[in-house]
């Protein structure tokens, strides 16, 4: 799906789907490890029942419903509100799950894996994605709920949007060389102003970017094309930097069978708590 849908970005990639036989934006808390311990009592159909209900919530655009599958008042379900209510009521998606797996279970807590297909009703085609997914719950009053998830690797059916989830990616992460490789390498003036820019970016401040939205502009061209790019960027340090959500226009070309970012524009920019 963000996420989604709203794709937060702080995402862990060492997971393929392949490994998982499949093939696809709010930060998430990290993965906790439970214990492998198996306990009889336990039963993998009521583990399972948050996360279908989540998905469920989601084709229904029922937001309370989504919110109903976490534990309140955890920094996962305050996220997941403020992010899913603008994502149902900016879009219509049909979401799926397969290969779910409880990885490990107590009485007390489970941790599952599992993969979101997500396909777009209405809104941009970057919402056409399959999302691998790591979630843990807990056992509260009888009900189990997702206490924490993970999104451990998101593959968008159309690769131009893979080029643009590597590059904020690794902004995130503040990996330089993830970051250039998703940069056109063939003008090397332009190649090293990007990076010398973004290395000055990473040293001055800590920021989270959120992709909210992405979508072609004009015809897709085989070697050349546009996306336009809607980003939260919020700061994770004490420095005067304004959180801010920005559109931008990424100039996106083939350079030997992959897409690669030579441009980006800025074309509206307005500050956000």
């Amino acid at each position: 799906m963000k996420k989604r849908f709203i794709i937060s970005v702080a995402i862990i990639m060492s997971v393929s789907l392949v490994g998982c036989g499949s093939s696809t934006g709010s930060t998430k808390s990290s993965t906790k490890t439970v214990e492998t311990k198996q306990t009889s009592t336990v039963n993998d159909e009521d583990i399972l029942k948050p996360i279908e209900g989540k998905v469920k919530a989601i084709n229904d655009k029922k937001i309370n419903d989504y919110l109903s599958s976490f534990i309140k008042e955890t920094d996962t379900y305050k996220s997941e509100k403020n992010e899913m209510t603008r994502y149902l009521q900016n879009y219509t998606v049909k979401a799926s799950i397969e290969d779910e797996k409880v990885l490990n279970r107590t009485s007390k807590d489970a941790q599952i894996q599992y993969v979101v297909n997500t396909e777009k009703v209405k809104g941009p085609s970057f919402l056409d994605s399959k999302a691998l997914y790591v979630s843990n719950l807990e056992n509260v009053n009888g009900e189990w709920k997702i206490s924490s998830e993970n999104i451990l690797k998101i593959e968008y059916k159309n690769n131009i949007f893979n080029t643009v989830y590597d590059n904020i990616s690794a902004l995130n992460k503040k990996d330089i060389n993830a970051y250039m490789a998703t940069i056109d390498p063939t003008d090397t003036n332009v190649y090293s102003k990007f990076k010398d820019d973004q290395l000055d970016r990473f040293d001055k401040n800590d920021l989270t970017y959120t992709l909210e939205s992405a979508d072609i502009i004009g015809s897709l061209d085989d070697k050349d094309t546009a996306v336009q790019v809607v980003e939260t960027v919020v700061k994770n340090d004490d420095s005067d930097y304004q959180n801010n959500r920005t559109t931008l226009m990424y100039q996106i070309k083939k350079v030997q069978g992959t897409w690669k970012i030579y441009k980006v524009e800025t074309k509206k920019t307005e500050n956000i708590n």
